[in-house]
């Protein structure tokens, strides 16, 4: 049975152990546990994370927000990270996740959800078209970071 719900303080341990089990997935670098429960702890406000347990072991998870302006210049919905644990892959735990956030964003006036989507990662891609969603080749995704988020910085 899965139960869907909102990350609480006592589900850190756990959430910890899934962003680092995600780290390796994605082979990228990956702070300490004690490094990731404090920025679970002292997440941005405005910042959720969806939880999905499986007979009470952390599954999959889904980390969102609000953001201004959105459609129509009203407020938007977007998925920053979605990630099922590899046990649960294909067990629907997935769909679950998308289908309370789609519920969540229309409770609370969204009229949208937007996402990104590694281009190379196919199967990632049909997940999300086979739930309705559709890639926009119109646009792009853009990243500044490290020396040149440093330069940008202090140019002005």
């Amino acid at each position: 049975m899965t139960t869907l719900r909102e990350i609480e303080q006592a589900d850190f341990g756990a959430m910890a152990d899934a962003l680092i089990e995600m780290q390796a997935h994605y082979r990228v670098h990956c702070p300490t546990r004690d490094a990731i429960i404090e920025g679970l702890r002292s997440r941005p406000a405005g910042s959720r994370i969806l939880l999905a347990y499986e007979h009470d072991e952390l599954a999959g998870f889904a980390c969102f927000s609000a953001v201004y302006p959105g459609p129509g210049l009203t407020s938007g919905f977007f998925l920053k990270e979605l990630y099922v644990r590899d046990h649960w892959r294909g067990s629907g735990v997935g769909r679950k996740l998308m289908a309370r956030l789609a519920a969540i964003a229309r409770q609370d006036g969204h009229a949208r959800i937007d996402w990104t989507v590694d281009a190379d990662d196919l199967r990632l891609q049909s997940f999300y078209e086979m739930l309705g969603g559709q890639a926009l080749p119109a646009k792009r995704f853009f990243r500044l970071t490290g020396a040149e988020l440093a330069e940008l910085a202090e140019r002005f």
